[in-house]
């Protein structure tokens, strides 16, 4: 009887793992809406998804603030704010970075474009869209907030450009 007991919680505990597993990877499909979203910058102020709605692109920058190839993707960015200007860009990096923030604030410059938001990840998004690759992942959501394309690591911005409306 205990074995039987035994084998019904591994097998609920393996299910239920294997389901939540599904739902995260979900997010990374082409064609997957995005998470809720729940961003807070380094002055307390929080970012929902609903503060990136509008009716171009989104521009999903998963990052760490001590990565040198993130604070260039934010520097061309920067530089580039123009191209972006009608998109919503967020840089979002996890929970634990936050100590982190100012240095990549400095290094990068970002801090002179206010249309580009920064912050810290509250709502366990970067669980459920980090595709555990190389640093930064940008994740290119369409109007409608549907996944339409994820790069890796250094990025051109000709290839970036393809998805600028």
């Amino acid at each position: 009887m205990k074995k039987i007991f035994f084998a019904a919680v591994l097998l609920l505990t393996t299910g239920a793992f294997a389901q939540e597993q599904d739902a995260q990877s979900a997010y990374r499909n082409v064609g997957s809406a995005i998470p809720a979203l729940k961003i807070v910058d380094t002055t307390g102020k929080i970012y929902t998804d609903e503060t990136f709605r509008n009716n171009n692109h989104f521009f999903m920058f998963l990052f760490n603030p001590t990565c040198g190839h993130c604070i260039e993707m934010a520097k061309l960015v920067g530089k580039n704010i123009s191209l972006f200007k009608k998109n919503a860009v967020l840089f979002m990096a996890g929970p634990a970075m936050l100590p982190y923030m100012g240095s990549f604030y400095q290094a990068s410059g970002i801090g002179h474009h206010p249309e580009i938001k920064v912050g810290v990840d509250s709502a366990g998004a970067v669980d459920k869209l980090y595709t555990y690759s190389t640093l930064p992942q940008i994740n290119i959501y369409d109007k409608d907030r549907k996944l339409v394309k994820i790069f890796h690591g250094d990025t051109p911005l000709d290839s970036l450009k393809k998805y600028i409306p």
